[in-house]
């Protein structure tokens, strides 16, 4: 009896972490491949093809053989423990949000009443990470890239923390089931459109993405604080990126979007992942439409404009009670 105790025990936990290790290794292999075949629709081209049988869904695979085949190449002034250590500590700080993000109402590996607060703080890390890598490197344009990494977090930071304060005031709480929840009868997204627009704004700045992917600018920095990566340590840091970038559109999804709730002939867990495609579709896309703007511009955009929307939704916020809508719970 203790034995099948434990098997099952085994057996549960297993189940508990399934969606969560599937998004993790899932989402950055069929994002690279999804991004590549998209940004070439965008800009007239065909994309991966040849490789694999159906539109060159194998150039994953070969890619990941290229970078594994690699050599490692550390500069001989490097910090070489540093170097090393980095891509790995990097992957592992970015997974570490998928522990408490849940998958629908009861499928998450660790619940507790603060996971939006664990998210923040993990996310926040990655630049410290990164600046590390930049000095680590040796090497003028990876240190320059860091430091840009270091100037962008005080552009989107404070606007990406109050644009969700707005949400943490209407549900009183920082747990991302109750905050899902409480969207039974309205999105968040709806009541709340500014905060939704700075987060997602603040979120593309966060996770590096176009156009806001100055700390990596190819034209100026070769590809910033990677540049002396190769192998499989730069595809470490590749890895790292994409399931950050997941875990920002499960957030925005989760937080304005209604998260899991959605009519019955879709199951839970299958509506919050379509509405994570979407989000995460546009902004791709962004990659292909928009110039990379200067650190500066971010930095008034971050100021100037998402703080002061930002402090204006949280005081519509506090205005909800007294026009009769209440507070959602």
């Amino acid at each position: 009896m203790e034995f099948l105790a434990i098997v099952n025990l085994i057996i549960d936990a297993i189940v508990k972490i399934l969606p969560a290790v599937l998004f993790m290794i899932g989402f950055p292999l069929l994002g690279v491949w999804y991004e590549r075949k998209l940004l070439a629709r965008v800009m007239l081209r065909i994309g991966p093809l040849h490789v694999g049988k159906y539109a060159g869904v194998l150039q994953l695979i070969a890619d990941f053989m290229k970078l594994a085949a690699k050599e490692i190449i550390i500069p001989t002034k490097a910090n070489k423990n540093i170097f090393i250590a980095a891509p790995i500590v990097a992957t592992i700080v970015a997974a570490l949000p998928l522990a408490v993000i849940p998958f629908d109402g009861n499928w998450v590996v660790y619940r507790f009443d603060l996971n939006l607060l664990f998210v923040f703080a993990m996310a926040s890390l990655i630049p410290l990470i990164i600046l590390l890598t930049g000095w680590a490197s040796y090497n003028k344009y990876s240190f320059i890239g860091g430091l840009r990494v270091i100037f962008q977090m005080l552009a989107y930071e404070i606007p990406l923390v109050l644009s969700v304060l707005g949400v943490v005031i209407l549900t009183q709480s920082f747990d991302l089931i109750k905050i899902c929840n409480a969207q039974s009868k309205i999105w968040f997204g709806l009541l709340q459109p500014l905060g939704l627009l700075v987060f997602y704004i603040a979120s593309i700045a966060e996770v590096e993405r176009m156009p806001f992917d100055i700390p990596t600018a190819e034209q100026e920095l070769v590809i910033g604080w990677q540049t002396e990566y190769s192998g499989i340590l730069f595809g470490l840091f590749m890895m790292a990126n994409y399931i950050s970038f997941g875990i920002h559109s499960l957030l925005i999804t989760i937080i304005f979007l209604g998260g899991w709730l959605g009519p019955s002939f879709l199951p839970p867990m299958a509506w919050l992942l379509l509405k994570t495609a979407i989000v995460a579709t546009l902004t791709m896309m962004f990659r292909g439409t928009y110039p990379r703007v200067r650190m500066d511009q971010l930095l008034r955009l971050g100021w100037r404009i998402l703080i002061p929307l930002a402090l204006i939704n949280i005081l519509l916020t506090l205005l909800i009670p007294t026009i009769g809508l209440g507070v959602v719970t």
